[in-house]
């Protein structure tokens, strides 16, 4: 029995390295088309997290003039959902987002983004798949 605990621990201890960074083009494109990304991505067993950066980037983009009322609307249920979620935040620090979104996903680290060309240089990549409303991985291929 103790040989079981020690395997199930260690199983749980895979799943939350299997992190998956979210970036605003995949948040926003995703409450745009209802897909409940969180919990298919916790499905799948991955953690989401969220950088503080991406947030901002969110927050810039909805003050910003010329932004859809859709997306407006998109990013203020994007908050309620990362908040009601207790997704986990990180900071990164200074510099671009899109450079740190990179160099994670060259390290490893699945990347959940729209942006062709975060998705053109990382090999772990979670993207939308629009007919049939989920989210999954899309590797190199």
């Amino acid at each position: 029995m103790l040989f079981f605990k020690r395997k199930v621990n260690i199983l749980l201890n895979v799943f939350d390295f299997m992190q998956v960074l979210l970036d605003s083009s995949f948040i926003i494109s995703c409450i745009r088309a209802r897909i409940d990304f969180l919990t298919q991505l916790n499905e799948q067993g991955f953690t989401p997290v969220v950088p503080r950066e991406v947030l901002q980037e969110m927050k810039d983009l909805r003050n910003r003039n010329g932004v859809s009322r859709d997306d407006r609307i998109a990013i203020d249920v994007a908050f309620d959902m990362l908040e009601r979620g207790k997704i986990k935040k990180i900071s990164f620090g200074a510099g671009k987002v899109d450079d740190y979104l990179i160099d994670r996903g060259r390290a490893g680290t699945y990347i959940a983004t729209l942006d062709r060309g975060i998705k053109r240089q990382v090999p772990n990549r979670i993207v939308i798949f629009s007919a049939q409303g989920r989210v999954g991985v899309e590797g190199n291929g």
